[in-house]
């Protein structure tokens, strides 16, 4: 059949085309490519031309209109027609996460314990495998109701900030609703919980009751281990790529739960992400694409396996993961006619099932494959620049499996806003057993999100709950495992209440004895949902299948109010943040009530220990007076000496910083000079701008500020400088005290070290022995050492400061060889030393060398100079535990007493107060009773030998309470015991 090009005009104006003549718009106005004469004849689903004119248009031949500026005008998608929409990729992503989260920082703490894998994990987590935080669910929420959070917040979203661009493709030129501008819905998973029914037709509910009966949404569910969220993106995006594409959003729902038993909490991680697809998106995908897809054991879920958890070789899933990487990058690689990636690429995101740690591994494969000989300096900058950008929301919700991918392509987004415009992304993403795709991403506009930084505070922290690592509320999420006739009740178990559920979130309220899950928005928070805003046919269901609705679990709030009301109501009560930040500090200077005792509970087959608490400390003491003074104590003087802070005009106080030989500087501030008076930060390393404590006598290890010339990826970059750089901190009194700083501009003044180095060995008690600086050689230092009949190990200290240490940069379970490289100098390498073999005697002599112009470059290396006589030294004894952080804190040596036996005092902090005593300071001399938790003078002392952190003896309640100062006594004659009053 052949028509005119009117006739094609006209069906291009019903299909919603903006056409010459329509709305107004006079023929003269736009003009075809083709003549107005030309015939065109329609065939087989595809427009094909006929010969006329000026000369032959062929089926490659690109026929668009054009108006009188040269702009093409966009036609409407013709199904069956030749579309290959431009630009299509991510419009926007939407981010769900649980409320609940641990610091891993309190997590090394509470893993450190004796009862639990002691203080060789101090670091793992953080610094080894790259962690700050971790989110996850109790039994109240599943995969399914975060894919519906995501799904009703984007919708929402999508009305309130009018980012609904439907209205481009459709017949009359306006919007679809919301519930209605979805045309395909995908969902990956790797966190199943029926093989049968997919989750997404649990989410199709929404549609059909708020999308007046929506049900026209292609897509269901799909899983390979972490690669189903990418595999619904990849589908979704063909999708809009498509000649069956009708004008609607592409929907790809990622939502996973990385279930950790309490034994291994510090992998926790739990997300969902849902990325709308869209022609001319902001984020469009690039050039080409490679998968690698194999078959290999290294991780799988068989049907009928007793608990969520995979059947896992980690190492070798680790092994499957970099092949592919390796695979997907030669193959785009070779699609790109051999172009280098790295240096085509501006940002880089790998997935990730474990920590940063696998992510920078992959990247580094990636730098290697380009460049084996890649000097590490460029190493650093490749990482910095390319890759650190993806992983800031990774840090701080953990890994999250399918979500992975589009949490790091998030990161890179709201991290870098404008700066990544016109810039390109590098994506590979991974699923173990095995399947991986590798593409491009271009940053095109600002996509639909929040700077990284707003974000966090308007949504990612605005209802989070900080728990403590010793909680097992998890555990009850993992137990939901086949579990029918079931209903949650792990936050009421845990002590949190109703309040805590947030009003735009569904909750599993129950699984039925057939296994059929119910939800509702709010949980038992809301009333039920208002149904006059819901189709009438879904209602009808809700009682064909007797569908629990809200009524059917009680406890209705007053009135029966719904969320929609609720939900006002909640935002007036928001705390403003001076208040939050006073709460803070209230909590952490509380004090025990002179005269309390604290008395022991058995509570779930545990020791609990309750004491009587007053008002916080200090509390009446925030009155400026006319002599108030403040001083800073720093890094630079090794925490040992005050400075002065000069007044302003102004009232605030301040001080000029200049940074030192590693680039940044820790500090605290003190009141009239007196020690007992800090101001300290809520959190340790802390950021300006972060909640202040005190004056408070802190703990004895106080948190500290960091200015740092070098910041995380998680911080903005106004702070970066070198080694003399300054930097002026002002410190603001009153009710809420705030304490900030500016970097002063101006050229840096030439910068020399000349600090004093320490070495610091399990041969001399751990006693720092000061290096001897080489005259010939500017930045050079040695020690000699002695290898005795225990291993030698040792690290280096800086000015004999604790926390400019200079350690091996291995696992805190593994020393450190000849080989080891130098990790950063800071205060986290408690138990990381090197090690020294050799025969009992050898003489080695250790080699520090700093680059003096790169200060940053450290070496340590040794080599034996002889050997002779060990000479056997008395014996010497220390107390360690949680009085010094098992070794970490305050050197606690006893002293030889003239009636025999040893003896030391013990500041009591906390109760029970357990410790061991070390022979020469040496973890392997250790004694220790032969039992946990051992009275004085009970049971036998064994030892010397290795250290076992599970056997203490321990100080309660009986004998002392907090504050009270305890002899600890060591006899050995007749026999080893221990006492103490």
């Amino acid at each position: 059949m052949s028509m005119t090009a009117q006739k094609a005009m006209d069906l291009m104006r019903k299909a919603g085309g903006s056409v010459p003549g329509s709305k107004g718009v006079t023929s003269s106005t736009a003009v075809a490519v083709a003549g107005e004469d030309q015939d065109w004849e329609e065939g087989d689903g595809e427009w094909e031309y006929e010969e006329g004119g000026d000369g032959e248009v062929g089926y490659d031949d690109e026929v668009q209109l054009v108006d009188d500026y040269g702009d093409y005008m966009q036609l409407r998608p013709q199904m069956g027609g030749r579309n290959r929409m431009r630009n299509v990729g991510i419009h926007t992503i939407e981010i769900y996460y649980p409320q609940f989260y641990i610091k891993q920082i309190e997590m090394e703490e509470f893993d450190a314990r004796p009862e639990r894998y002691g203080p060789s994990v101090i670091g793992k987590y953080t610094k080894g495998v790259g962690m700050i935080e971790g989110r996850y669910p109790t039994d109240d929420e599943d995969p399914i109701s975060f894919a519906m959070s995501v799904i009703h917040r984007l919708m929402e979203r999508m009305e309130r900030e009018g980012f609904n661009e439907t209205w481009k493709y459709s017949a009359d030129g306006s919007a679809l609703k919301p519930w209605n501008a979805v045309g395909r819905l995908d969902i990956g998973s790797e966190s199943l919980v029926d093989r049968s029914k997919s989750m997404k037709a649990y989410c199709m509910d929404l549609f059909e009751r708020y999308g007046e009966g929506e049900g026209n949404i292609e897509g269901v569910d799909m899983y390979n281990a972490c690669y189903g969220g990418q595999a619904a993106g990849l589908c979704v995006q063909n999708w809009v790529e498509s000649d069956r594409w009708d004008g609607r959003y592409g929907l790809a729902i990622a939502t996973d739960i990385s279930d950790a038993p309490h034994e291994a909490l510090f992998c926790v991680g739990a997300a969902c992400t849902g990325a709308l697809y869209y022609p001319e998106a902001p984020l469009p995908h690039h050039s080409h694409r490679a998968s690698c897809i194999l078959h290999r054991f290294d991780f799988f879920k068989p049907v009928g396996w007793y608990h969520m958890g995979p059947v896992v070789d980690g190492k070798y899933s680790i092994d499957a993961y970099m092949n592919c990487v390796d695979a997907c990058y030669q193959t785009l690689k070779h699609k790109m006619n051999g172009r280098p990636l790295l240096q085509i690429t501006d940002y880089n995101v790998f997935h990730t099932g474990g920590g940063y740690h696998v992510v920078k591994k992959a990247f580094e494969r990636c730098i290697r494959a380009e460049d084996p000989k890649t000097k590490q300096e460029q190493r650093e900058k490749y990482v910095q620049e390319k890759l650190l950008p993806s992983v800031h929301i990774l840090k701080i919700i953990g890994p999250c499996h399918t979500v992975s991918s589009f949490l790091n392509i998030s990161s890179v987004t709201m991290s870098q806003w404008d700066q990544a415009i016109g810039k390109i992304l590098l994506v590979f993403t991974y699923g173990s057993g095995c399947a991986s795709s590798m593409y491009q991403l271009r940053c095109d506009e600002l996509a639909w999100m929040d700077p990284l930084a707003v974000w966090k505070v308007k949504q990612f922290y605005k209802s989070a709950i900080n728990v403590s690592p010793a909680l097992t509320m998890h555990n009850i999420y993992i137990e939901t495992w086949m579990k029918f006739d079931y209903r949650p009740h792990g936050r009421q178990t845990f002590g949190f209440g109703y309040d805590t559920y947030e009003m735009d979130a569904y909750y599993l309220m129950e699984i039925d004895p057939w296994g059929r899950r119910f939800y509702h928005r709010g949980g038992m928070k809301a009333g039920p949902m208002n149904r006059k805003l819901q189709n009438a046919t879904a209602l009808n269901y809700d009682k064909v299948e007797n569908r629990h609705m809200r009524e059917h679990f009680g406890s209705l709030p007053p009135n029966g109010e719904a969320w929609e009301k609720q939900v006002a109501v909640e935002d007036r009560k928001v705390h403003a943040l001076e208040q939050k930040w006073r709460s803070i500090e209230e909590a952490m200077t509380f004090e025990p009530l002179e005269d309390s005792k604290q008395d022991a509970h058995e509570y779930r087959g545990q020791k609990v220990y309750v004491q009587e608490v007053g008002a916080p400390a200090d509390a009446d003491d925030d009155e400026e007076g006319e002599e108030t003074t403040y001083q800073i104590v720093g890094t630079w003087s090794s925490m040992q000496e005050p400075n002065e802070m000069t007044k302003t005009a102004h009232g605030s106080w301040t001080f000029e910083v200049s940074l030192g030989a590693n680039c940044w500087e820790q500090f605290y501030l003190i009141r009239n000079n007196n020690m007992s008076k800090k101001i300290y930060p809520a959190v340790s390393r802390s950021y300006k701008d972060m909640p202040c404590v005190g004056p408070h006598k802190g703990t004895d290890r106080p948190r500290c500020w960091l200015i740092s010339g070098r910041p995380s990826f998680t911080l903005p970059g106004e702070d970066e400088g070198q080694p003399g750089s300054r930097y002026c901190v002002t410190f603001t009194p009153g009710k809420v005290k705030r304490l900030t700083w500016d970097k002063v501009e101006g050229d840096v003044a030439s910068f020399q070290d000349t600090a004093s180095y320490y070495i610091t060995a399990s041969s001399s008690c751990w006693e720092p022995l000061e290096m001897q600086s080489d005259p010939s050689r500017q930045g050079v230092y040695t020690a000699e050492v002695q290898k005795t009949a225990s291993p030698l190990l040792f690290q280096i200290l800086r000015n004999k400061d604790s926390m400019q240490r200079i350690y091996p940069d291995t696992d805190p379970e593994k020393p450190g060889n000849l080989f080891s490289t130098v990790a950063s100098v800071d205060e986290q390498g408690v138990g990381r030393n090197w090690e020294i073999d050799g025969e009992v005697g050898d003489v080695f002599k250790i080699m520090l060398e700093r680059n003096p112009s790169d200060l940053t470059d450290i070496c340590v290396s040794w080599e034996k100079v002889g050997n002779r006589p060990v000479q056997e030294e008395p014996v010497r004894y220390f107390l360690v535990g949680t009085p010094n952080r098992w070794g970490d804190g305050e050197t606690l040596e006893m002293t030889y007493l003239a009636s025999g036996g040893y003896a030391c005092e013990v500041q009591i902090n906390s109760l029970p107060t357990v410790f061991q005593i070390l022979e020469n300071n040496l973890e392997d001399r250790c004694l220790h009773p032969d039992g946990k938790d051992v009275g004085p003078e009970s049971g036998e002392v064994v030892g010397p030998e290795s250290a076992r952190r599970n056997q203490c003896w321990a100080i309660d309640s009986s004998v002392a309470a907090v504050g009270d100062v305890v002899t600890v006594k060591l006899a050995l004659e007749p026999t080893m015991s221990v006492s103490w009053s």
